[in-house]
């Protein structure tokens, strides 16, 4: 599964150093004190300490600067530089910048197992190696994914669920992008899509419940050996799915839409006072009828702060059927909220 691609934007800069060197030297011809270039990056610690030799970790880094210049520099390098051997190190297979002080960085198939690396981050404003040491073994390592819980523990197809655990990180969409692992639910045939919005973190994975799942534990692999399953078992209805536990909100949907596809509608409490949390920023599903029966969804979308959603999906010839769907989203962790499903009427467009 390829869950929602955390792309980092490619920042146009050269024109931007461009003109800083241009104000620098104005500056100068002034009399005045020319701006500071980028300080050296810091890199402060990293996570995992091992993994395979044969690449694919996602190694998270924390620091400080690394992002003074974007990684399409050509002076911006990750690196994995090797302990024993001196003068030998490799490149990252690819890094992301997620901010100034965190990078993740997928290690390269080139390492040796049993060999220890410094990582090595460099840009316009210097060098920083490590102090600590990523050592290349067998097998997963540190680097195979862990999963300490998810939620809900049970729902049906389409329904969201949060992962939770650590390693959570692939590299397998190319380059510029690395994504959360691929998620699979019994019977395991086929990879789960990812929720809108994009949650995917070293430590957080949410994933759509696909057609077809069954009991039995959730599967996250992220690299060829990093594959592991739950503890506990994820329950499809009926008879099986335990309500989740926690207080019941109920909400209200509507809806609309045009001729040319485009949707909207609101998102409320039906409770006095209101329960604002069921509301902001909670998933939408736009579904059209199938020509057998049952229901399709045709658009994913999600509610503004005040409970508004719009969403443009294809419309096929002829008249058609729509209607909105809230699915029920569980709060908090344990639960202590749970946001039930609302539908809306069905419109024709």
């Amino acid at each position: 599964m390829s869950l929602f691609k955390r792309k980092i934007g490619r920042r146009k800069h050269v024109g931007r150093r461009v003109v800083g060197v241009g104000a620098g030297v104005a500056l100068i011809v002034l009399g005045l004190q020319a701006p500071a270039f980028a300080a050296a990056p810091v890199v402060s610690s990293f996570t995992p300490g091992t993994g395979p030799a044969s690449g694919g970790c996602v190694v998270v880094i924390t620091g400080t600067g690394l992002d003074d210049f974007p990684r399409l520099d050509p002076d911006t390098k990750m690196e994995f530089v090797d302990n024993l051997v001196p003068a030998t190190f490799f490149a990252a297979a690819d890094f992301s910048i997620i901010s100034d002080t965190e990078v993740w960085a997928v290690a390269p198939a080139t390492l040796v197992s049993g060999h220890a690396y410094n990582l090595r981050f460099a840009n316009d404003g210097g060098t920083n190696t490590s102090t600590g040491t990523f050592l290349a073994v067998d097998g997963a390592g540190a680097c195979a994914p862990t999963i300490a819980s998810f939620l809900p523990t049970c729902g049906s197809a389409g329904s969201s669920v949060t992962i939770t655990g650590t390693n959570l990180l692939t590299n397998i969409a190319g380059p510029d992008t690395i994504d959360g692992g691929a998620v699979r639910f019994s019977p395991y045939a086929a990879d789960a899509t990812g929720t809108i919005p994009d949650i995917d973190s070293a430590t957080t994975l949410g994933v759509v419940v696909p057609s077809g799942a069954g009991d039995g534990p959730i599967r996250v692999t992220t690299f060829a050996t990093g594959i592991v399953n739950s503890t506990t078992s994820f329950l499809v209805p009926p008879p099986d799915c335990v309500p989740d536990t926690g207080n019941d909100h109920a909400r209200g949907i509507t809806f609309k839409i045009n001729k040319k596809g485009k949707a909207s509608g609101v998102v409320s409490s039906t409770e006095d006072p209101a329960f604002t949390d069921c509301v902001a920023a909670v998933p939408v599903k736009i579904q059209r009828k199938k020509a057998g029966g049952g229901w399709k969804t045709v658009g994913n979308t999600t509610t503004t702060d005040t409970g508004s959603y719009t969403k443009k999906v294809k419309n096929k010839p002829g008249k058609q059927k729509f209607r909105a769907l809230a699915p029920k989203v569980s709060l908090g962790d344990p639960v202590t909220d749970v946001c039930l499903k609302a539908k809306s009427a069905t419109r024709k467009a």
